[in-house]
């Protein structure tokens, strides 16, 4: 019961971990390859259990190999622990610099002249990422 319980809860987990540490642009890329995966798994993981069935003598072993596999899953998952923090700073970072590049972009007719990024962020401070989002609203007062 414990197990069906929590392992509902891998998939919302994934998925909005997935579109807070992806680059807007690559967004479609990478759910792409993460449902490519998931139904991969869904459509052929009953008939390789079933096979594990009938060439590994039972079922208590086959289910036993498919239930490790989830544990080794779940401790992948559980490593990100150390590394989702950092991912998602760097993606954030990445969109501000892309707003501020953008807004600047627009103001000087296309032309964006050569400072650095961190001298733009300081003076564009009102046009930071807020939340961990950015919302259609936030990008459409640049233009």
């Amino acid at each position: 019961l414990l197990a069906g319980v929590l392992s509902g809860i891998t998939g919302p987990i994934v998925k909005s971990t997935l579109q807070n540490v992806t680059l807007p642009q690559m967004r479609g890329q990478a759910f792409a390859l993460l449902n490519t995966f998931d139904d991969f798994g869904r459509g052929l993981g009953p008939a390789f259990v079933a096979w594990m069935i009938e060439n590994m003598g039972g079922r208590q072993k086959a289910f036993n190999i498919g239930v490790d596999g989830w544990i080794f899953c779940g401790i992948l998952n559980g490593m990100l622990f150390w590394t989702v923090e950092k991912d998602e700073e760097n993606v954030r970072s990445a969109v501000e610099s892309m707003l501020i590049q953008h807004k600047d972009c627009i103001s000087t007719g296309g032309f964006v002249e050569e400072e650095s990024l961190e001298e733009k962020s300081s003076l564009h401070q009102d046009w930071s990422v807020k939340d961990n989002s950015v919302s259609i609203l936030e990008v459409s007062r640049f233009t």
